[in-house]
């Protein structure tokens, strides 16, 4: 009787956090795509990348669900004040923001204060992944792979340089990269030379054309956290069992996108980085994933 009990509760447990998560999903107006399976050649396809991107793999996907957009600030908000949650740049009273001249650590700057204007249209940022990884506690969702990120910038692993396509980005509806409008103020050194997107920091979330999965902002806006450690690729094949081999970077996440402060290089879909995982700055964000619809 009581083991009959005990499942009886784990039962109803879950299918009121399930609820929970729906509710969740719906209080903050997540539209999340289904992303049909495939397989795909994951890495610089055109060898024009880093190290890290190598060796190309053959990678299989699932069908899964993503986020068609970066996670606003509206969105960040409602989940902090149904939980009152605190970032780790709030606990700690320190923050990257622009002070008007350069990025620096400054007191006060959070999600709240990235040191520019925000509404809550814009991609929240200044956000760690695990402040990301609560969010998506709370909502009952989770992070995507860099595998799932890729194919979904790609569409559905196309190959392709950028969410757009190879080439420079078309007239202002490439995407929020880093171009002539703000390379002065940004003292960028690289940048796309002959566009202005019309943004010198971040833009409202879907102002941009979305690739052929309906996803806005893959590339540009901001980076983006994924799930995985950043493990760089080792030789000509993974070891047996593994997609990534660990090195020295084995305890930071990943990052995938690039932001509204890179250029050609730093903007492709093959492109990786790693942080710190409590490390959190103006020009990353997240977007989240499911195996299933919520």
């Amino acid at each position: 009787m009581a083991k009959k009990n005990l499942i009886l509760f784990c039962l109803v447990m879950t299918l009121t956090v399930a609820s929970c998560h729906k509710r969740h999903v719906r209080e903050i107006g997540l539209d999340l795509i289904k992303i049909p399976g495939g397989a795909f050649e994951m890495g610089d396809t055109f060898g024009d990348g880093d190290g890290d991107e190598l060796p190309v793999t053959t990678v299989k996907m699932n069908t899964f669900y993503l986020s068609a957009t970066e996670i606003t600030v509206g969105q960040f908000k409602k989940f902090v004040e149904a939980t009152d949650y605190k970032t780790q740049a709030e606990k700690e009273g320190l923050g990257w923001a622009w002070t008007g001249d350069k990025w620096d650590r400054i007191r006060g700057a959070n999600w709240r204060n990235p040191g520019f204007p925000q509404d809550d249209a814009h991609p929240v940022i200044d956000v760690s992944w695990a402040d990301a990884q609560a969010f998506c506690d709370w909502v009952g969702v989770r992070l995507p792979t860099e595998a799932e990120w890729e194919y979904a910038a790609r569409n559905k692993g196309e190959k392709i340089r950028y969410a757009w396509g190879n080439d420079a980005p078309p007239a202002s509806r490439g995407g929020n990269v880093g171009d002539r409008g703000s390379a002065a103020l940004l003292k960028l050194k690289v940048f796309f030379a002959a566009y202005d997107d019309g943004y010198i920091f971040t833009a409202p979330v879907g102002k941009f054309a979305a690739n052929g999965l309906g996803l806005y902002d893959m590339t540009g806006n901001v980076m983006e956290w994924c799930s995985d450690h950043y493990e760089e690729y080792l030789g000509s094949m993974p070891p047996p069992g593994k997609q990534f081999n660990s090195l020295p970077m084995e305890y930071s996440r990943s990052l995938r996108g690039g932001s509204f402060a890179d250029g050609p290089i730093y903007s492709r879909c093959s492109e990786r980085a790693g942080q710190n995982p409590a490390f959190a700055y103006p020009l990353i964000g997240f977007r989240v994933a499911s195996s299933r619809k919520p």
